[in-house]
């Protein structure tokens, strides 16, 4: 039997059933944690009886020896690994009875060592050990004396440590602190050296806040040798690498935080809505404080810019003290900081422009005086040039706001000097101002700017300095300086003061500034205890000019040239000096030259026009050819552009109304001279005056706007100024269509009988009646001139101009009115013509060779002309009325009834092709 056990089939067999037995056990009873076999068994069981509550006792049986089967399987199995283990189990339980040996030893020996420690006890004597103990305790005692004495001292450093940092040894302070940092690390065994650690601490703290403090009071006062000792203490503390960021830091703090001072310290006790911001502060300066304010704005930016400068300049003069080091710890180089502070620089000046951006912008200037405005832009400019100096910057920010506010001030000053021209207009009594044939307008004071260029006078092409900036280093000049700055500039001239008054006149022309007077009470003020003394002796000369003119008898009384009078009146003053403060606004803000200049042409044009409205168009019935095309455009153009037919147009459209003539003003009435001769000499020739000055400008101007503006101001030019000259015409039409009674001459003449049969000796009485109405004119004139005003030579042809050429073309009507005229009486038109001239030659003087004539000349001999011209003749000459070439054919004796009767029919056809047709 127990060999058939150790059969291998049958051991196989075994042992594959073995394993067959085991695999059927369920995972669940290899589950180690809280398995409750019985409880699974039984659930397992009743599921299987699918909802009988009973169970069944044959799957009971079953299942329980399937259960002894596995058991005895895993018994089975656990036996045979506990008999393959038993050699190794008997090997470890040998090793357990050795340590258990080897401890019974160690517990014996330490029973005999307690032994001996208990018998060395007895053997030593107490009092030994006690005195050993009593010196040892007396030698920490000593120890603890002394870190006491060395704590004490630690405990009173605090206060040295202050007066260090308050003589500025910034560096020995930290040195000191760092000391006794060590020192209280080597006590920190004691429990008060916690709080003396917190102090020190503290006192490191406050001695590098001391030095940030006294870093930024550097910012607006720089000391060279306390920003050494700072440069030294940054160093000590290992922050020279960020000490230019700190520094730069402050320079832009320094600059918010004392702008803000300055307008918190200007607004004061007005400050009712307690305001702390920036900007609202800046809205509520009130006009008397503003430049005040401005000015102390920009003294305080300069001083900021002139540390930071100084601070540049000492970094480039110092580059030893630079390039040290500090132990182990890499310095900058100066190259670096070179480079920080350039860097730095831009950062700075775009704060400060930031600020006075903000400061300009938030203000309402509308109502400053222009000089007041003036000053202002002075000092931004000045400021501008600072920057430029300082870090090579065009300082676009505050160009951008100085052109918003100048442009809304100049849109408001212009439209109020608009609105004050129309004024003086139409209280103008057309008066000439007394002044001396040399005036010219760099005499006023407001084109002071060109008598102060160099190149005045010179060609302007070469001018290297007109219009341009000073060439002035203000770092050169003021940054070493403690009491001057850039900004001390003349205020004398621009009215600035504490004085409420000084922006509360609307910017008006007085004319306390000519010392003038039209004889207007309207412009009469109290004189002033200063004037302009170019001016006023200009003035008074013209005065005695005007004395000596009276006295002169001579033929030649009307003067031309460099001889001529200077005719202007107080507005033609006025408008003059507008241009001169105009240009200097363009010379302190060149953004808006363009729209300055077109403001400056505005005047010119209203100027214009009111002359032309006041004085050409006061008849019905003014020559076709009395305005030129170019003359016809330009008053078509202002008054589509600048004049306004009423309120509401001119002010939607930025427009005026046209000015009205003042009642002081007679042109056609009965007591009027030679109908209103004077006035239109002073009205026309002081219009030509201010074309004159408008082309001596035209260079400068052309020098303040860019070049591709000049195709405006060339435009202006050859369409305005250079046809103002053409405006006498019909202005002095009036007066020689009025001064004869060229109707009843006609009638005279037609009333002649040419048709008779022997030459005549004598003229005939139309031409004694015409010269002696002439000569009347012509003492009338004579006397305007020498009791007055002085005429300029160009009036008097003009005027003698058109009255000649009115009389010549009435001598021509009257002839054509003649029914009949012969060969005799054509002789004696000539004979009557001849004697006319001669006695104009008399009464008009040096006007040679005499205008027009040839218009008479050519009309009489065309009667004498053959048959075969006079057809080319009555084509060719067209400046005859189709009633005067009709009139000689009819009277030709000898052209032929068929020549006579083409031409007749020609000039009816030119007739009929005049004549609008009508239509139904």
């Amino acid at each position: 039997m127990f060999d058939s056990f150790k059969d291998p089939g049958f051991l196989s067999i075994s042992e594959k059933a073995d394993r067959e037995t085991l695999s059927t056990i369920e995972h669940n009873y290899y589950n180690e944690d809280d398995f409750d076999a019985k409880e699974y068994e039984l659930q397992k069981l009743l599921s299987s009886q699918a909802g009988n509550p009973f169970l069944n006792l044959s799957d009971v049986t079953t299942r329980r020896d399937c259960l002894a089967n596995q058991l005895a399987v895993v018994t089975k199995r656990v036996s045979k690994l506990i008999l393959e283990n038993s050699s190794s189990y008997t090997a470890e339980l040998q090793r357990v009875t050795v340590l258990t040996s080897a401890l019974e030893g160690s517990i014996e020996t330490c029973h005999r060592a307690r032994r001996n420690l208990r018998r060395a006890q007895y053997q030593i004597t107490t009092r030994n050990l006690g005195l050993i103990r009593n010196a040892m305790r007396k030698q920490q005692w000593i120890n603890v004396l002394r870190n006491i004495e060395k704590l004490k001292k630690l405990h009173s450093i605090d206060q040295k440590l202050k007066e260090m940092v308050k003589h500025e040894d910034f560096v020995g302070a930290i040195q000191l602190c760092t000391q006794c940092e060590n020192t209280v690390l080597h006590y920190k065994e004691y429990t008060c050296i916690g709080d003396l650690s917190t102090k020190l601490q503290d006192t490191l703290d406050f001695i590098e806040e001391s030095i940030d403090v006294t870093l930024a009071k550097l910012c607006s006062n720089f000391n060279p040798h306390t920003y050494q000792r700072l440069l030294n203490a940054y160093r000590v503390l290992g922050k020279s690498l960020t000490f230019m960021d700190q520094l730069q830091m402050h320079f832009v703090n320094v600059v918010q935080t004392r702008a803000l001072d300055i307008l918190l310290k200007t607004v004061g006790t007005h400050n009712d809505q307690n305001l702390s911001s920036y900007n609202d502060l800046c809205k509520i300066i009130s006009e008397e404080s503003f430049y005040s304010c401005l000015h102390e704005l920009n003294v305080c930016f300069w001083q900021i810019v002139k540390s930071y400068k100084l601070i540049w300049l000492w970094h480039e003069k110092n580059p030893a003290s630079i390039e040290a080091t500090q132990g182990d710890r890499p310095e900058p180089s100066q190259e670096f900081l070179i480079q920080k502070l350039e860097g730095g620089s831009s950062r700075l000046w775009h704060e400060i422009q930031q600020k006075m951006k903000t400061f300009i912008l938030e203000n309402n200037m509308t109502t400053f005086k222009f000089e007041a405005f003036i000053q202002v832009l002075k000092v931004v400019n000045r400021l501008m040039e600072i920057g430029e100096q300082f870090c090579r910057n065009d300082s676009s920010i505050l160009q951008e706001a100085m052109r918003r506010q100048s442009i809304v001030y100049f849109r408001s000053y212009h439209n109020g000097r608009l609105d004050e021209l129309k004024m003086f207009l139409e209280n103008e009594t057309w008066q000439r101002c007394p002044v001396k044939s040399t005036f010219h307008i760099t005499q006023l004071h407001e084109f002071r700017f060109l008598r102060e260029t160099p190149s005045f006078g010179s060609d302007l092409a070469t001018s290297t300095s007109f219009n341009q900036k000073s060439d002035l280093d203000l770092f050169d000049r003021y940054l070493y300086t403690e009491r001057e700055h850039p900004f001390d500039l003349d205020q004398t001239h621009a009215g600035l003061s504490s004085s409420p008054s000084q922006y509360s006149d609307t910017n008006s022309l007085e004319a306390d500034d000519l010392n003038l007077t039209n004889g207007n009470s309207y412009y009469e003020r109290k004189s002033r205890s200063h004037s302009n003394s170019s001016t006023e002796s200009d003035i008074e000369h013209g005065r005695d000019e005007q004395k000596k003119s009276s006295t002169l008898h001579n033929h030649s009384r009307y003067h031309e040239g460099k001889n001529a009078p200077t005719i202007v009146t107080n507005t033609t003053l006025n408008v003059t000096r507008l241009f001169g403060r105009y240009m200097e606004m363009i010379e302190m803000l060149k953004p808006i030259a363009f729209d300055v200049i077109i403001c400056m042409t505005q005047l010119f044009d209203y100027y214009l026009y009111t002359v032309y409205t006041l004085f050409a168009c006061d008849m019905n019935e003014i020559p076709a050819d009395a305005l030129s095309s170019r003359l016809r455009y330009t008053i078509k153009r202002i008054n589509d552009n600048l004049i306004a037919n009423n309120d509401s147009e001119a002010a939607r459209h930025e427009k005026i109304a046209a000015a009205h003539l003042s009642p002081l003003v007679d042109l056609n009435g009965p007591r009027s001279i030679l109908y209103g001769l004077p006035p239109r000499i002073v009205a026309a020739e002081s219009l030509v005056f201010l074309a004159e000055q408008f082309d001596f400008l035209l260079p400068y101007l052309k020098l303040m706007i860019p070049s591709e503006r000049h195709g405006f101001l060339t435009q202006f030019y050859s369409q305005t100024i250079q046809v103002t000259h053409e405006l006498r015409i019909p202005i002095y039409h009036n007066v020689s269509a009025n001064i004869l009674d060229y109707m009843s001459i006609a009638l005279m003449i037609s009333k002649v009988n040419w048709d008779i049969g022997e030459i005549l000796t004598q003229h005939n009485v139309y031409v004694d009646k015409l010269a002696n109405e002439l000569q009347t004119f012509r003492n009338q004139f004579d006397h305007i001139n020498e009791q007055l005003l002085p005429v300029p030579k160009a009036v008097y042809r003009t005027i003698w101009d058109q009255i000649l050429d009115k009389i010549f073309y009435t001598m021509v009507e009257g002839y054509a009115s003649a029914k009949k005229c012969s060969n005799e009486g054509r002789a004696l038109m000539q004979l009557d013509f001849q004697q006319l001239l001669r006695r104009l030659e008399r009464i008009i003087g040096d006007l040679k060779p005499l205008p027009h004539k040839e218009f008479v000349e050519n009309y009489i001999k065309a009667y004498y002309l053959p048959e075969q011209s006079i057809d080319q003749w009555v084509r060719d000459n067209t400046m005859y009325t189709i009633k005067q070439r009709m009139a000689l054919i009819s009277m030709m004796s000898l052209l032929s009834r068929k020549k006579r009767a083409q031409l007749t029919q020609y000039l009816d056809e030119q007739e009929r092709s005049r004549t609008p047709v009508l239509t139904s």
